[in-house]
């Protein structure tokens, strides 16, 4: 049989022992915080596409997501066909989805263009009305009919957002045309 002040001691190793669990606990939530908050908290750079006159490359500007896009083939002339294919897991559904598009060189806007992509009784394309969770895949094929004698550092920033304004995809490109 323990006596009273056996007891007493076992509580009081009990408490110092918690005690220093939550002083480990306390310090690593410090460390963790300190580590998180000095990462960098952009997506990697994304290299799409690099050939002999042309090389694109694009970064996430969303927060919470990263986005697959591809460019295929890889073109040496802008006459050439290419598939173009963006694809993300929507964090929200998308009955209504407006984009926002701007290409600038050397910081002048070259075109800037909103507009609706789905609406509720226009659905123009196939992932119009697809809902929270699903993957989309967005696939447009591009052939230029002139090779346009076009040189420098094109950037190419896209939003869309939903019918609640929330972001859907957000993508800042880089085409370079040597």
């Amino acid at each position: 049989m323990r006596s009273k002040s056996d007891s007493g001691s076992n509580r009081k190793a009990m408490k110092l022992r918690l005690c220093d669990n939550m002083l480990l606990v306390l310090i690593l939530s410090i460390v963790q915080m300190n580590w998180v908050y000095s990462q960098d908290h952009q997506w990697p750079l994304h290299t799409v596409c690099t050939s002999d006159r042309l090389t694109v490359t694009y970064r996430s500007c969303d927060p919470l997501q990263d986005v697959g896009f591809t460019f295929l083939p890889c073109p040496n002339s802008l006459t050439d066909p290419m598939t173009i294919r963006l694809a993300l897991i929507l964090r929200q559904s998308i009955d209504e989805l407006y984009s926002s598009v701007e290409l600038l060189l050397k910081d002048i806007h070259v075109i800037s263009r909103d507009e609706p992509l789905c609406l509720l009784h226009f659905p123009r394309f196939t992932f119009c009305g697809s809902r929270r969770g699903e993957l989309i895949t967005i696939e447009s094929s591009f052939r230029s009919k002139v090779d346009l004698p076009l040189k420098g550092d094109f950037h190419l920033n896209l939003h869309a957002i939903n019918q609640d304004g929330f972001q859907i995809a957000c993508v800042n490109a880089t085409i370079s045309i040597q």
